[in-house]
């Protein structure tokens, strides 16, 4: 398999790029996900790459993932003299903002200096209260970015500037098949992820061993109501470990991007059922290596689990093949990053 190196050949060296990744964050989900995978890809293209927390919260999984991987971290106390300061002693080439707050503070700062500036957006659904008017000047500042990218369709649609669509994407290097049999929700529980429509189908197939692997606000209510066939595992710093057990991943949520979990689910050969949303129709391709249902449709996706259950080994090794295939073909780090840096090469638009 060529990697980033070999697609892009001995001139890469001399194009290598200090790259700042800059995000304010308190827990690990889809956009430190995205994060460490870029991080990753770009430093593995010979680029010195360092991510960047605004501020700092107290132990940060990221952080700790980040430095076993040997990436730099920078942790700002959320003032703008500790930025200054840094700015002026890292003197980055490129800084890739991720998340409506490094996106309004850092864009103006990178126009002003001078340092190319990307803008990476993850979410697309309906804010309330501050939250909501964060997010519009979020947009509405986007045109300061020299490169701004969505990582859906409909996220590209509330943009009101210049930006293209952009993949989430995900290393394919040393992984193996999953041969597991749960059927497992991995992500945030709270209302946009459904949590509780996982729950609903657990308690319709008591014989089959569901598994939820998440934390949020809904947590305690989900777990008061939860069947016991269904077991929850909480958040999960390192998933490694995890996919080979799980055989199908169920997404029933209410709105999405495109999730990281899916696309990692997929690298390890385990199909999708996902309701359809967001980019998923772009990943998934009905009956071959996923199943898309109609939104809030739990008849319909009822009876995926059900299909899915009662597979032989020969249709679930062409559902993994299927879904190991998608990935390397679209979604892999090695076919990504190599567009986003020669995007990095050029400051205009």
């Amino acid at each position: 398999m060529n990697t980033i190196t070999d697609i892009y050949g001995a001139n890469m060296l001399q194009r290598s790029k200090k790259i700042w990744l800059v995000l304010d964050s308190s827990g690990f989900g889809g956009i430190e996900s995205h994060v460490e995978q870029l991080a990753l890809g770009l430093s593995n293209a010979h680029n010195r790459v360092s991510v960047v927390f605004l501020k700092d919260y107290g132990h940060h999984p990221l952080e700790s993932r980040l430095l076993f991987s040997g990436l730099n971290c920078i942790m700002l106390d959320g003032c703008i003299t500790s930025l200054r300061y840094f700015l002026k002693k890292e003197t980055p080439d490129v800084i890739h903002t991720h998340g409506y707050k490094a996106g309004i503070l850092m864009r103006p700062i990178s126009r002003l200096m001078g340092i190319t500036c990307a803008s990476t957006f993850h979410s697309g659904e309906h804010k309330d209260g501050k939250l909501q008017w964060y997010d519009l000047l979020d947009r509405y500042t986007a045109f300061l970015a020299n490169h701004v990218y969505a990582i859906s369709s409909p996220i590209l649609s509330t943009i009101p500037c210049t930006a293209k669509l952009t993949d989430n994407f995900v290393s394919i290097q040393s992984l193996s098949p999953s041969f597991g049999n749960q059927v497992a929700f991995v992500g945030r529980l709270s209302k946009e992820k459904g949590p509780e429509r996982f729950l609903y189908f657990a308690k319709i197939f008591p014989l089959i061993d569901f598994h939820l692997y998440g934390d949020g606000p809904m947590r305690k209510q989900l777990e008061r109501n939860g069947p016991k066939n269904l077991k929850f595992h909480g958040l999960q710093v390192e998933m490694r470990n995890i996919w080979p057990n799980i055989g199908l991943l169920v997404v029933p949520s209410r709105s999405e991007g495109l999730p990281m979990s899916a696309l990692e689910a997929m690298a390890h050969g385990i199909p999708v059922a996902a309701f359809n949303v967001g980019s998923l129709d772009q990943l998934i391709q009905h009956g071959m290596n996923g199943w898309l249902v109609k939104q809030s449709d739990l008849t319909s996706m009822a009876s995926v689990i059900h299909h899915w259950n009662e597979s032989n080994e020969n249709q679930r090794a062409q559902w993994r093949k299927d879904a190991i295939t998608t990935i390397q073909e679209r979604y892999s780090t090695e076919k990504v990053v190599p567009q986003l840096l020669e995007d990095y090469a050029t400051s205009a638009k």
